[in-house]
């Protein structure tokens, strides 16, 4: 099959609907080819908005603000609409009725095109980590360099990205490192480290901090997974797993004491 004949398939390979002897065989062109893995991750990624996001409140504000615009329209009494008649008249009928729906079309279209404007910028942050992990799991693509060696998968990032991520491996303490791979979030490249805890995946995003720092410590569930937030030696770090939270914390802990980072995580 060619490209548009794979690209055609990669719903129904999503949705669990081919053969497996088909679903493999698309498994490993996804391996292969970076134009079919690139709409294979697109279309997971619809697929988690839709899930996650379509069916979520519309905030208050935005309710208000679409509320204001919709003009209420009296009702008329259909007996008491009369279609234009005589010589030369055209009979038309009038529905008092399709100017509030036509309002209401247009609202609801115009809820969905600022949805996204309303949420929190840490809810878009958490969506786009979790997102970027789903994607990483789902075409098997931790890393572009594997490797349990600190002093290999540093420097692989040398000249790849306009900072120098901080890696430190924690074989040690149960975390071993296992490689990095390069990904794109908040609209800037960033480094993805990848560790492992017994049979689970620890991914951490890093990039440089900007701006205002925040103290504390963020943790957040998501479909199963946890998602933790700090900053050390100037990045933002961002851990994503399904590990459990404790644990998740403990890893974030040794990590900041291997790099000798003196601030609280944020």
């Amino acid at each position: 099959m060619n490209h548009d004949e794979i690209q055609t398939r990669l719903s129904a390979l999503i949705d669990d609907e081919l053969p497996a002897d088909e679903a493999q065989a698309l498994r490993a062109h996804l391996n292969d080819c970076m134009e079919c893995r690139e709409a294979y991750a697109a279309m997971l990624a619809m697929g988690t908005w839709i899930q996650r996001d379509a069916v979520m409140p519309m905030p208050p504000a935005l309710a208000a603000q679409l509320t204001a615009s919709l003009k209420p329209v009296a009702a008329i009494p259909m007996q008491n609409v009369k279609p234009a008649t005589g010589p030369g008249k055209t009979r038309t009928w009038f529905w008092p009725g399709l100017t509030g729906l036509g309002g209401l079309l247009a609202g609801a279209a115009l809820m969905f095109a600022l949805l996204p404007l309303w949420q929190p910028q840490s809810d878009l942050l958490t969506q786009d980590l979790l997102a970027g992990h789903i994607r990483a799991l789902q075409v098997d693509h931790l890393s572009d360099v594997i490797s349990t060696d600190q002093h290999t998968v540093k420097p692989w990032f040398a000249g790849k990205l306009d900072f120098s991520p901080p890696v430190h491996d924690l074989v040690a303490d149960g975390f071993p490192l296992a490689g990095g791979r390069l990904d794109y979030l908040q609209q800037r490249p960033v480094a993805v480290l990848n560790y492992r805890y017994r049979l689970h995946v620890i991914e951490v995003y890093a990039w440089p901090v900007a701006g205002k720092t925040a103290a504390g410590q963020t943790l957040q569930t998501r479909q199963g997974y946890q998602i933790l937030g700090w900053q050390q030696e100037g990045m933002n770090m961002w851990a994503v797993s399904d590990l459990n939270g404790a644990d998740l914390q403990r890893f974030a802990q040794l990590l900041k004491a291997a790099g000798g980072a003196g601030q609280r995580p944020a």
